[in-house]
């Protein structure tokens, strides 16, 4: 039986805010450790958008 997650946390505010200018909604909660989190629906879709800005903050950052 496969244990996947529908839910992909964020504990970053300023990642979380990037994807939602990309219109990926996010839902807002308290996680385990008392500090805010954020959660997404874990598509493809959105996984792609999450590297693709890990992948400009590279390119960026190393020039």
């Amino acid at each position: 039986m496969e244990n996947k997650k529908e839910y992909y946390i964020i504990e970053n505010r300023y990642l979380a805010e990037a994807l939602a200018f990309l219109k990926f909604r996010y839902y807002k909660f308290t996680g385990d450790k008392g500090f805010t989190v954020y959660g997404f629906k874990d598509t493809k879709k959105f996984r792609n958008a999450m590297n693709g800005l890990f992948d400009l903050r590279k390119e960026i950052c190393n020039n």
